[in-house]
């Protein structure tokens, strides 16, 4: 891990990451620490509206454009680059659409629902534009628009302590970020008519290929689901539990942004496995620190402030993101292996088994503790499950 201090390129990256996971849980402390209820429970919604819409359109598009994008043939690399940029303008265009169902299945007013499409907008925008500068190995340029994007979240402070509507904040920040994203969507991107034949021949691709798609809304949901139960029928822990969860999520960001991303193209070329990773003295120095770190600022926060989470659900809920530390390897792992279709049937089957752990939570109305010390059990098992059938296809 150490090498990535060693160019000037890299500790943009390094800086541009930690500013990019702290953002979100500093806003949340924030409101939790001076008070400010209101203001926190609607970004703590909005930045679940706007994570649950990013789940739904995450489509792994970039999958074969990775694959191809040093391939010899030129015409065969152009193809491809062609065909991720079309794709991407087309799931924008329907992403946005789809926020209307989110917010109200999460009953949220319209103040909601026009700051979610702000910032949505940025952060789908951003996503595209900065998997391209990072494939180009420009980490400066990365760094200038991630750091940009995530510090003028900021600004939406000034709404509590001015008492002005956070929507004005909200299109501000649109607007700043879209001027600043706005030259590498003219240097990244060739937009170009899209034809209804593209279209068709666009959703007959994902139709061909839905085994890969929906195994991956499998796992993104495992990922997100406890937050929208939350979001849905716990509304008044929304704000504690969105902070305790996104500095929760900081190990599983550092493996994947330090870990996952420098070794991307030995898990493209399937050089690395399972077992090397777990047992290897990068990873779990990288898992230890970042999992130390984030318990002691839990510890400093619950020493500070009276939590309304009872110790036992933190210490699910960490335990939890300790599984889901070793399960990113795993799915990483599977993900470009020839027999990632097989686990189709498998994530199928845990992923109607966890819909009805959530039904059941909300028709019996069970407490948090019990919630967080069951889905800990689900994730132990189906981790479990994931890792005997990996052995099993893995010969």
């Amino acid at each position: 891990m150490f090498s990535y201090f060693k160019s000037i390129e890299n500790k943009f990256y390094i800086f541009s990451r930690l500013v990019s996971v702290t953002i979100k849980p500093l806003l949340l402390f924030v409101s939790l620490s001076f008070g400010y209820k209101e203001f926190g429970t609607i970004i703590a919604m909005i930045f679940l509206i706007n994570s649950t819409n990013m789940m739904f359109f995450s489509i792994p598009i970039f999958r074969n454009f990775f694959i191809n994008k040093n391939h010899k043939s030129t015409l065969r690399k152009k193809y491809y680059s062609t065909k991720y940029k079309f794709e991407i303008i087309l799931i924008f265009s329907i992403s946005i659409i789809f926020l209307i169902p989110i917010n109200i299945f999460f009953e949220s007013g319209l103040e909601i629902f026009f700051c979610s499409i702000s910032i949505y907008s940025i952060n789908k925008i951003y996503d595209e534009i900065q998997r391209l500068l990072i494939i180009k190995k420009n980490f400066y340029k990365w760094s200038i628009i991630t750091n940009f994007k995530n510090l003028t979240l900021t600004i939406l402070l000034l709404s509590p302590i001015l008492g002005i509507n956070i929507l004005y904040f909200f299109f501000i920040y649109f607007f700043i970020n879209f001027f600043v994203l706005y030259k590498f969507i003219k240097i990244s991107f060739n937009f170009y008519f899209i034809s209804r034949k593209k279209i068709n021949k666009f959703f007959q691709y994902i139709w061909n290929n839905k085994q890969i798609y929906i195994i991956n809304y499998f796992i993104l949901f495992y990922n997100l689901g406890d937050k929208i139960l939350i979001g849905k029928n716990y509304k008044e822990i929304l704000i504690e539990y969105m902070f305790l969860s996104n500095i929760l999520t900081i190990p599983l960001s550092c493996i994947h942004f330090f870990y996952i991303a420098k070794y991307r193209t030995e898990f493209v070329k399937n050089d690395i496995n399972f077992k090397e990773v777990i047992l290897g003295k990068n990873f779990n120095y990288l898992l230890i620190s970042t999992f130390f770190i984030t318990s002691l600022i839990i510890l400093i926060y619950l020493n500070l402030y009276p939590s309304k989470l009872s110790i036992e659900s933190i210490i699910f809920l960490l335990l939890i993101y300790l599984i889901k530390s070793y399960n990113l390897i795993l799915n990483e792992v599977i993900y470009w292996k020839n027999f990632y279709r097989k686990f189709f049937f498998f994530e199928f089957v845990f992923f109607v088994l966890i819909i009805l752990f959530f039904l059941s939570i909300v028709h019996f109305s069970l407490n948090l503790n019990i919630f967080l010390f069951l889905l800990l059990i689900f994730f132990i098992i189906k981790f479990t499950f994931k890792l005997f059938y990996f052995k099993k296809y893995n010969f």
